[in-house]
């Protein structure tokens, strides 16, 4: 036998602009279903992606031919607020984009979800490592969960979750001042602050989402007791006090198949923004050309969900994010643009709500 030694090779992908990538999600949790559709291109020499606006946007039950639009709002695509689909029902998502082009996918059965047993979080004052200030490492909770797998049943399990801070501030206005829902411009004249802040008109909280993605499959445990499986990271970005909303799905084997190439991508540091291999071709397709492949996939999922309260303002480690000092606009004699303002409302979208997550704790 002659032993070689070989250089590993990165593959190398065409960069072309047009190209079209789609996430698309319906939950049986209400407020967890999206789209988000966008689109390659070359600025200032670089690939990049933007989101596509204007597209018409449903969700299709492949059954009943019931019909759910989605409003675009702030770099997504939502449904109702209390849209959610059933275990047992199809569905399918149907993207019409304002130039006409047609995209659609194939339908996608809700499986039954597996309920979340426990769900814990440990403190870890040197979490993760990540390449700040020449690489160190940084502080945060690992989110760990229990459940039971069915038994004589092939399973296959995707995490995500959602956290919740408080907000104080809910708009920072960068030379300019917030008016009619917007921050408006400021002559130079009137310049006489870098940026004016605006506390919440009420309640308000920040949402995040994971930075990777942790799937399953039972080959090895099935119908066993799965205890303590971590699935995430939620670092130290602030010290505020946070609710984490963790969703466990239940998915088809197509869908898992999916997630796990675009884990394989995203723990090798890379992104959709990098052009795809041909395995992220999920299940949408253009019915009006075949030779018109979109990157992505729609998937309709049950999940189990469980939430925990995170008391985070005994933790002595200096968190990510540096506060700003607040810059308030002046009430009395201001020499800016009428009416004087200090708050703006909490605009509802994917990253922000006014609704009170479960479990929290004032």
């Amino acid at each position: 036998m002659i032993w070689g030694c070989i250089d590993p090779v990165t593959p190398e992908y065409e960069l072309k602009e047009g190209l079209f990538f789609v996430e698309g999600f319906a939950s049986t949790e209400p407020g967890a279903s999206f789209v988000i559709i966008k689109e390659s291109a070359f600025e200032f020499g670089f690939y990049v992606t933007n989101f596509v606006k204007g597209a018409r946007v449903s969700f299709i039950n492949s059954s009943t031919r019931e019909e759910v639009e989605l409003s675009e709002l702030i770099g997504t695509y939502i449904p109702p607020p209390d849209f959610r689909v059933a275990p047992g029902a199809s569905w399918e998502l149907d993207i019409v984009l304002e130039n006409g082009t047609n995209y659609r996918s194939a339908p996608e059965l809700v499986l039954e979800p597996v309920p979340i047993v426990d769900l814990e979080v440990v403190y870890d004052p040197e979490l993760a490592f990540r390449e700040i200030n020449g690489g160190k490492f940084i502080p945060g909770h690992e989110v760990l969960v229990s459940f039971d797998d069915p038994a004589n049943r092939k399973n296959f399990y995707y995490w995500t979750y959602r956290t919740f801070e408080n907000l104080d501030f809910c708009e920072k206005c960068y030379n300019a001042v917030f008016r009619d829902g917007e921050c408006q411009s400021l002559p130079l004249s009137l310049q006489s602050a870098p940026y004016y802040d605006y506390t919440c008109e009420s309640d308000c909280w920040r949402i995040r989402f994971p930075e990777g993605i942790t799937i399953y499959d039972d080959e090895f445990s099935d119908g066993k007791s799965v205890s303590k499986f971590s699935i995430g990271e939620l670092l130290l970005y602030t010290k505020e006090n946070m609710v984490v909303e963790v969703q466990q799905f239940t998915l088809t084997p197509s869908a898992h198949k999916y997630y796990k190439v675009l884990k394989d991508i995203v723990d090798n540091n890379r992104s959709l923004n990098a052009p795809p291999p041909s395995a992220l071709v999920g299940n949408l397709f253009n019915p009006n050309d075949p030779e018109d492949f979109i990157f992505g996939r729609f998937t309709a999922a049950a999940s189990a969900v469980r939430s925990m309260f995170i008391e985070r303002t005994f933790i002595s480690e200096q968190p990510l994010e540096t506060m700003e000092a607040a810059v308030l606009e002046p009430t009395l004699n201001s020499p800016l643009p009428p009416p004087p303002t200090t708050t703006a409302p909490c605009s509802e979208t994917r990253f922000r709500t006014a609704i009170i997550p479960d479990g929290w704790v004032d």
